[in-house]
């Protein structure tokens, strides 16, 4: 089993940490240059847009928190770590990102109908803000994804794929406020929906890729695992294997069958070969390998 060093982990964590403080400040000011405009300009595209910033932001700070507790290491409350912290975190994003899509739906629904008349001014200032935050956006995007990349976060990954929405959200408003400035005020309620639309797929998103962790669902094929593990020099029938993640880790049971005429020693290195294969095939698991001579009958 390939287990990542302490020192090294807490390099990678502040590695994360590091890259989430950059973009929650840039994602801070996005956020509010767009609520001081949306509030002058009476844009709900604006304002709606506003609010999917400052989620990002609050993103981030949910990120700083997870990211510190899940550094920490296994005890004997948490004898699995604590990685799913950041799975945890992300699920109750998804859930903040619904409560927005929501709110911005009804807003819009009651501009349409005529409930709320206000007015959306297209002024520069609107455009200019609009356009300084796309390109912040595309900015952070592909900064995330290249670090994410480069330190194998997972985290920084999907809150990459999250700001690469925000530039298709982005543009959206800019669609909308160049409707007002030609004298169709509507579209801006109309898109606001489109927004809000948006902003409930990327929650559904998270919660397709949080929800099987905090369930304990299968994170390995199980007919792949038999495969590699069966492709090991002195391992008969591997079975009752069982996988979960946690955050980054993955962990991982199984039973193998080996000659009843094996020592502990050449038994124990098969052990050890059986972990090793499963690091290659699959990258670092946490595996306990149960070694039988027959089924049911332990060495």
């Amino acid at each position: 089993m390939t287990e990542k060093p302490q020192a090294a982990l807490a390099t990678y964590r502040k590695s994360v940490q590091r890259v989430l403080w950059i973009t929650l400040l840039l994602n801070l000011g996005v956020a509010l240059a767009k609520l001081i405009v949306g509030l002058a300009t009476s844009s709900l595209a604006l304002l709606g847009d506003a609010a999917h910033s400052a989620i990002d932001t609050a993103n981030n700070i949910v990120g700083l928190v997870a990211v510190a507790v899940a550094a920490q290491e296994a005890d004997k409350s948490h004898p699995y770590g604590h990685s799913k912290i950041e799975t945890l975190a992300a699920f109750v994003l998804a859930g903040l990102l619904f409560v927005t899509c929501f709110n911005l739906a009804v807003e819009a629904v009651k501009r349409l109908v005529g409930f709320h008349a206000t007015t959306t001014v297209a002024t520069p200032a609107a455009f200019a803000v609009v356009l300084g935050t796309l390109l912040v956006n595309v900015a952070v995007s592909r900064y995330e994804a290249r670090r994410g990349a480069q330190l194998g976060s997972e985290f920084l990954l999907a809150d990459a794929a999250h700001t690469r929405s925000d530039v298709l959200v982005t543009l959206t408003v800019l669609t909308s406020l160049a409707f007002v400035r030609l004298g169709v005020p509507h579209v801006d309620a109309a898109l606001s929906l489109l927004i809000a639309a948006l902003i409930g797929a990327i929650g559904y998103k998270v919660f397709q890729r949080t929800v099987p962790v905090l369930v304990d669902a299968s994170a390995l094929d199980e007919r792949r695992v038999l495969e590699v593990v069966g492709a090991v020099p002195g391992v008969q029938d591997p079975h009752a294997i069982r996988s979960r993640r946690a955050g980054h880790d993955v962990f991982l049971d199984l039973h193998i069958v080996v000659d009843p005429n094996t020592d502990t020693e050449t038994a124990h290195a098969v052990t050890e070969a059986v972990e090793q294969a499963l690091d290659d095939a699959f990258g670092p698991t946490s595996a306990t390998v149960h070694v039988e001579t027959s089924r049911h009958c332990g060495l």
